[in-house]
């Protein structure tokens, strides 16, 4: 057993360590009220969306299906991240581009566990890539895939929302 993790944590590519830092590091701060260009708040959302477009293109069958069940758990993400930040009091701020946001408790969490998720999937399909093509376990990881996606597009989606349609408050 030690000999597998140790060769699962020798085997992760570096780039993957460097993005769990700075996830880490994002999650702190989006737990600390901030005024936030639009621009910033779209790399975590766009880091997700890449990875999973990423792993559907490399290991997924491109079918209709797959597309289609990826497309409901992004949309059922988007919703559950957009209403995680309805009641939030975010407002336009004067800084071009930008949003002033409270503190975001859920971030952390759920960047770490996106993040484990989309590590123990990877690892699996490097393991064991038969297991995960079987069809009721593709399904899944591709809904849960999109779902994850999701909750960050939700938030974003949000925040774009509040700048369009607010008129600037005065700082």
């Amino acid at each position: 057993m030690t000999e597998t993790i140790s060769g699962i944590l020798t085997h992760t590519p570096v780039w993957v360590y460097v993005l769990l830092v700075f996830l880490i590091s994002r999650g702190i701060k989006a737990r600390k009220p901030a005024t936030v260009a639009l621009e910033k708040l779209a790399i975590i959302p766009a880091i997700f969306l890449i990875w999973d477009l990423y792993d559907m293109v490399m290991y997924r069958e491109q079918s209709v299906a797959t597309w289609s069940l990826w497309l409901v758990g992004l949309l059922s993400g988007a919703a559950m991240g957009y209403v995680l930040i309805k009641r939030a009091a975010v407002t336009r701020a004067p800084a071009p581009r930008s949003i002033h946001r409270p503190a975001d408790y859920s971030a952390l969490p759920f960047m770490m566990l996106t993040f484990a998720v989309k590590y123990v999937l990877g690892v699996m399909t490097a393991m064991s890539p038969e297991l995960l093509q079987r069809p009721g376990v593709s399904a899944c990881v591709i809904i849960v895939g999109g779902v994850f996606a999701g909750v960050f597009v939700g938030k974003f989606v949000r925040y774009v929302g509040v700048y369009m349609s607010a008129e600037v408050m005065p700082g």
